[in-house]
């Protein structure tokens, strides 16, 4: 899975921002901004300032966007404020703190049923209903399974044939042997190369394809979904809105467009260096940038070794989307449900819903390679090609779509890519534990750098171990 290569231009002004920055020379002492600066204002990174703020630190974190949240990104400008990355709060901390700062959160389990639920399939162009599914010439599933929709073959796989029990199971070298690619995996559990062409890479969620990501990351998500799966709220008015209750709970308000481009860690302090001109210096830093993003910045000492090389390489999932509204809602003229996992272009379309359970706008999300098609399109293009797609396979929804935004999470400067680090073949062995390994007086935290490694759970553990770290060395 390769990235798109920077721009000469965005090459130009990054190494020009990181020659300036390095040419000034660092702050006294006397002008500290800060005790501890915190590089992000995602999950990660306010988990992080809470833990020192109760210690009673003077604590400053910068975020490169206009917001807070990172990957918790609620659309406001489409009706509903239909969610751009995490769909959920799940788990027990993000929960907590949402209930501390008073940030009200909806239990989805006890929302009504949707009008119009399920899921259609769409294949070269065509809807499949459930029932045509199992007799269909382009069904690669065993006479026992045929039944099944494409979603829904693999994971019963995993489940049934998971070495994994704890969370943490997944980084011990006991299990190093799953640490192979997902493809390889479901060979040796028989299954063929069209079964996992269909049910892996359509929609393929981490990488491009099945041979991108290691055995571990399903497997591990399996345990997960078992363990955490049943914590499922959603912020009133966007999942944002609890981030950002964490934020306006800080002692210091975070600063906003303040992209980083340069880090130097010295013995008596560390300075930090923006791309709009402004220094700081504190004693300590927490950077909790994703890697992809950690790579773009200048650290001096450098990076070595095994560190230097996971944060070269490693990189997020594919996804881009498009968000839509309709005039009326066509799915009750066809009678096919809205919501739609596809071969297209569109991707996997959701309905999302109010309180009410009302559908307010439809969300395609396409991943992998059908991702990268659409920011090749760019935004206006990639609304035109999801609406034209849509009305070919639906003609009731012809003249009643409205794309109103698109988002790419690789283009995103400050994301790199989607919601979750794709771990390849054989690095779960190779970089976990190395990656995120305190560098002078910099520590590093961010989802990737938890044992779950999944989610809001996983990032706001990590901020805490982040943390704890500096606390351990005031």
């Amino acid at each position: 899975m390769k990235r798109n290569p920077i721009s000469r231009r965005q090459f130009i002004q990054s190494t020009a921002a990181v020659s300036l920055a390095f040419a000034t020379p660092k702050m006294a002492w006397g002008q500290t901004s800060a005790d501890v600066i915190i590089v992000g204002a995602g999950w990660s990174g306010l988990s992080a300032a809470l833990v020192l703020q109760d210690e009673g630190l003077d604590v400053l974190v910068l975020e490169g966007k206009n917001r807070v949240g990172g990957r918790v990104y609620s659309i406001d400008s489409v009706p509903g404020s239909p969610e751009g990355g995490a769909n959920a709060i799940v788990g027990p901390r993000p929960v907590a703190v949402a209930r501390r700062f008073g940030v009200e959160l909806i239990d989805r389990s006890k929302r009504p049923p949707p009008t119009s639920g399920g899921r259609s399939l769409v294949l070269n162009g065509k809807v499949v209903s459930p029932s045509e599914w199992p007799d269909s010439p382009q069904n690669p599933f065993p006479k026992d399974s045929r039944e099944k929709m494409p979603w829904a073959y693999v994971s019963p796989i995993v489940s049934a044939n998971n070495p994994l029990k704890a969370l943490g199971d997944w980084v011990d070298p006991a299990h190093a042997s799953y640490d192979i690619s997902v493809h390889s995996y479901l060979e040796k559990q028989g299954v063929g190369d069209r079964i996992i062409q269909l049910a892996v890479n359509t929609n393929c969620l981490y990488g491009t394809s099945a041979h991108d990501a290691s055995a571990l990351m399903p497997l591990r998500n399996s345990v997960w979904a078992q363990n955490l799966g049943g914590i499922n709220f959603v912020g009133k008015g966007g999942n944002q809105r609890v981030p950002e209750g964490v934020a306006r709970n800080l002692k210091r308000q975070v600063a906003l467009r303040k992209a980083v481009s340069a880090i130097r860690s010295e013995a008596d302090g560390v300075d930090v260096y923006c791309s709009d001109g402004a220094q700081y210096r504190a004693r300590f830093v927490i950077c909790s940038v994703p890697v992809t993003v950690l790579r773009s910045l200048r650290i001096e000492p450098v990076l070595t070794g095994i560190q230097e090389q996971a944060v070269k390489t490693m990189d997020y999932t594919l996804s881009s989307q498009v968000h839509l509204t309709a005039k009326r809602p066509f799915w009750e003229e066809d009678g096919i449900p809205p919501s739609m996992w596809t071969d297209g272009p569109a991707g996997m379309v959701s309905a999302s819903r109010n309180s009410e359970g009302k559908i307010t706008s439809l969300a395609a999300r396409a991943s992998g390679f059908m991702a990268r098609y659409l920011d090749r399109l760019g935004p206006e293009g990639a609304k035109a090609a999801v609406t034209k797609y849509i009305e070919a396979v639906r003609p009731a929804a012809k003249g009643q779509l409205t794309a109103l935004h698109f988002h790419s999470w690789e283009q995103d400067r400050f994301a790199g890519g989607g919601n979750y680090m794709v771990w390849g073949p054989g690095e779960v062995t190779a970089f976990h534990g190395k990656l995120w390994a305190r560098h002078g007086r910099i520590s590093f935290c961010g989802q990737y750098t938890s044992l779950l490694d999944r989610g809001q759970e996983g990032a706001m553990a990590s901020g805490e171990r982040a943390a704890s770290e500096v606390i351990e060395r005031l």
